[in-house]
């Protein structure tokens, strides 16, 4: 994320979004509690009165930061499903943007989020609308030939999210358990290929491989663009 200065030219509502894009940033890396008005301040070199002047308290302020998080998100979303060439495409691309922007957020930003019932409420009807248009896809899928004509679409949103939350909140009370070797990540992403994969037809279990050995791909570029032969044992 770029980061941004309050100057003496911004305007209120460009010191607005900038006090909102540092707190988007402190909040997911820090955490909701452990940032204070006064940190955000601080790092912007502001008055906290300045925060004040814009936001009416730092609920305000959090759901301010999720809906520009959400816009981000929404943004990006659109571009991936542009460029799909099939309803499978647009599936895993659209799960691989939401764990590749999980990977970036402190646990401790959720846990903290439980406090904010209100905020909590907006996020579940949120993933409502997002379970609406997930079946919307799979139903485009059964007609292109990639998935089963006798999945039960339906029973299969609820059995996924259910477990979807269960890995989150397994997470989030940190008990010692088979899931806490894992991470969200890792976790959600073998859970969404673990459903795709049953309710694909021939045709789409081999989309399915060829994304997975191109992410091992991807991942073995990575690897190799960061190995410094001087720090090898």
């Amino acid at each position: 994320m770029e980061h941004v200065k309050v100057k003496e030219e911004h305007t209120k509502d460009d010191v607005r979004n900038i006090i909102i894009g540092k707190a988007l940033e402190l909040f997911t890396s820090r955490g909701i509690k452990d940032v204070k008005m006064d940190d955000i301040a601080s790092e912007l070199s502001i008055s906290k009165r300045t925060i004040y002047e814009q936001f009416a308290d730092k609920e305000q302020l959090l759901l301010e930061t999720l809906k520009l998080h959400n816009s981000w998100i929404r943004k990006e979303a659109k571009e991936r499903i542009r460029k799909a060439e099939h309803v499978l495409d647009i599936i895993l691309s659209i799960y691989s943007l939401y764990f590749e922007s999980l990977k970036r957020v402190n646990i401790k930003f959720f846990k903290d989020l439980e406090r904010y019932p209100n905020i909590r409420k907006l996020h579940q009807e949120k993933d409502h609308a997002n379970d609406k248009k997930f079946l919307a896809w799979v139903e485009m899928g059964r007609k292109q030939g990639l998935f089963r004509e006798d999945a039960n679409f339906d029973v299969l949103i609820f059995i996924l999210r259910r477990d979807l939350e269960t890995i989150f909140t397994a997470n989030l009370k940190n008990e010692e358990n088979e899931l806490s070797k894992y991470t969200p990540n890792e976790l959600g992403r073998a859970l969404i290929l673990f459903y795709l994969r049953g309710i694909s037809t021939i045709k789409g279990q081999e989309i399915i491989e060829e994304y997975l050995n191109n992410s091992q791909k991807e991942n073995n570029e990575i690897i190799n663009n960061n190995y410094e032969p001087e720090n090898a044992i």
